[in-house]
């Protein structure tokens, strides 16, 4: 079956209000950019997506600027506990994805492949940022940053990957084994990171999802009735993943992180780490309504 590209949309729902005038109005507008942007792909005028998109490096510039800074400045006026971390992803949104998004499109000469890449992150990173950061600000969402010194990691996990699914996913997630063994799934959306603590140690965590969910989440996000892994759909999802890596792990290690490595995997690479029974340090499997999620994390 064909994509019915003319269905492509990502609509601002009220619930996303967070309650806070300049938060909201901020995001909204930004959520109309990025909307205008899914929106010209699904009519294949890439002309005007190519000014759009212009328009919107602008405005992120803008946004990041003035709105990072009102909304890092609310957070310091309530006491907001998740400041430390919220500015970092603020920072690296700020000085790294933004300059980096540019550069690619202005090398690309504005290339169809570059707009496209660019849409994707947006809409990946935004739907992230506002269903599960900016919403924790005023406690509409539970903190996932940090753990109870008396949980178990794997109840942590638990608890946390079963928070992301509902905020980032929409859907509602129950732990099947803590001591998953690598058998087979269907067929997966594997994305791994590799990150480096202050002392050098690094770490792995590879968070796989059927494409069963995929296709259920993708419909919600951008009312398709079909979704495939194109070049919109790939970086919204690899965006949204890696978000859920980095968010799981600053959770789970409780301090500073280098992302060092960062790519969707075929997912045979996902269960070589099972075989010979070497496995990782740890190794869960959740079920939805609509597909199963495994998570795995090692120090390597």
């Amino acid at each position: 079956m064909e994509l019915d590209q003319n269905s492509i949309e990502i609509e601002w729902c009220d619930e996303y209000n967070i309650g806070v005038d300049v938060i909201d109005d901020a995001r909204r507008n930004l959520f109309r950019i990025v909307s205008r942007i899914i929106s010209n792909f699904g009519s294949h005028d890439f002309d005007r997506n190519k000014t759009t998109c212009i328009e919107a490096i602008k405005y992120l510039k803008t946004y990041a600027a003035k709105h990072f800074a009102e909304e890092e400045a609310y957070q310091l006026k309530i006491g907001y506990s998740g400041y430390a971390i919220h500015k970092k992803i603020h920072d690296n949104m700020k000085n790294v994805v933004i300059p980096a998004l540019e550069k690619e499109m202005e090398t690309k000469g504005y290339s169809k492949e570059s707009l496209e890449h660019f849409a994707g992150v947006c809409a990946g990173w935004l739907t992230a940022h506002i269903l599960i950061e900016d919403r924790a600000i005023v406690g509409k969402e539970h903190s996932k940053w940090s753990r109870s010194a008396n949980e178990s990691v794997e109840n942590a996990l638990d608890g946390i990957i079963r928070g992301y699914s509902t905020s980032l996913f929409g859907v509602n997630a129950e732990l099947l084994s803590k001591r998953y063994s690598g058998h087979k799934l269907g067929p997966l959306f594997c994305y791994n990171d590799v990150f480096e603590m202050p002392d050098g140690v690094l770490y792995s965590v590879t968070t796989c999802i059927e494409h069963s969910m995929l296709e259920t989440v993708g419909r919600k996000l951008v009312k398709r009735e079909v979704i495939e892994l194109d070049r919109v759909m790939l970086p919204l999802f690899s965006e949204m993943m890696k978000s859920f890596n980095l968010e799981v792990c600053l959770a789970m290690l409780n301090g500073d992180l280098k992302r060092v490595k960062s790519a969707a995997i075929p997912e045979e690479n996902f269960y070589a780490q099972y075989k010979d029974n070497v496995y990782p340090d740890y190794s869960m499997i959740w079920r939805t309504y609509c597909g199963y999620i495994a998570f795995s994390t090692k120090k390597l």
